[in-house]
């Protein structure tokens, strides 16, 4: 079973933007050191779904490691750099045999591969990662990552860590993810590999088409334009890609955005 696990915010100065998240009423944690990729994190969880603020600590290391096709540097060195939500993980626990699957489904695969961080308190938390991509895709791919422990496992040694917690702005939770998208013949393939629900709909006042795939409990929102209008004005100041990610759960309403990246929190429902 696929599971969304974690979205991706790439900055600067990682330390900045949790002070500045923490400030809007996010619980954010320091993260530790990606040794092999020259990049550091801090982190932000809402349950076992995350998002992941990454930035690079270590310009030689992470040139090498954005070498590599269809990886999160890769992405990022090909975006210029640019600060912002760049890419999302789902969640596994046959990483084996999805490499074998989507290399079926002729997409390119690499991996499975392990990796391990270093915690501030040098306790090591590991993982595997398969990246895959396609050279006429039209949108950036999802990774797949399959942690040593098992969620139950994850979960409470996150919340005993003080890592997964209570946020002062509410209960929040992740819910959706929006994306710009070209078309949805990559939406779609992704979905069906991945055995996940997936909704059509069209917004005629807003001249835009839906896909909308349903990953445990946090919904991925592809909009494709067809016209002018909201998702028609992204497109045209920013491309195609992430446009957004939306909490639900908290106090209040409000929209944030901070170092490239618009976060939309939804006030809990009565």
């Amino acid at each position: 079973m696929y599971q969304f696990d974690h979205l991706v915010h790439f900055v600067e100065q990682p330390e900045k933007t949790l002070q500045k998240l923490q400030q809007e009423g996010f619980h954010v944690v320091s993260g530790g050191s990606h040794e092999a990729w020259g990049t550091y994190n801090t982190l932000s969880y809402f349950d076992l779904s995350y998002i992941e603020l990454i930035g690079i600590e270590n310009e030689e290391k992470y040139k090498e490691a954005a070498k590599q096709k269809y990886t999160l540097h890769a992405s990022y060195e090909q975006n210029r750099r640019k600060d912002g939500l760049t890419r999302f993980a789902i969640r596994t626990q046959t990483i084996e045999e999805d490499a074998k699957k989507f290399k079926q489904a002729g997409l390119e695969v690499s991996g499975p591969e392990h990796f391990t961080r270093k915690r501030d308190d040098g306790s090591i938390v590991g993982w595997q990662l398969l990246y895959i991509g396609h050279p006429n895709a039209k949108i950036e791919l999802p990774f797949f990552i399959q942690w040593d422990e098992e969620d139950s496992i994850r979960r409470k040694q996150l919340t005993e860590r003080g890592i997964l917690a209570q946020h002062p702005l509410g209960d929040l939770l992740l819910d959706a993810i929006h994306f710009v998208v070209l078309n949805f013949d990559d939406v779609e393939q992704i979905a069906k590999l991945c055995e996940a629900e997936i909704v059509k709909k069209e917004d005629l006042e807003q001249n835009a088409e839906y896909r909308i795939v349903v990953l445990g409990d946090v919904k991925l929102v592809f909009v494709k334009p067809i016209g002018e209008g909201i998702a028609w004005n992204y497109m045209i100041e920013n491309g195609y890609g992430i446009k957004k990610a939306v909490l639900s759960g908290a106090l209040e309403d409000k929209t944030i955005t901070i170092d490239g990246a618009r976060y939309e929190i939804l006030k809990a429902a009565k």
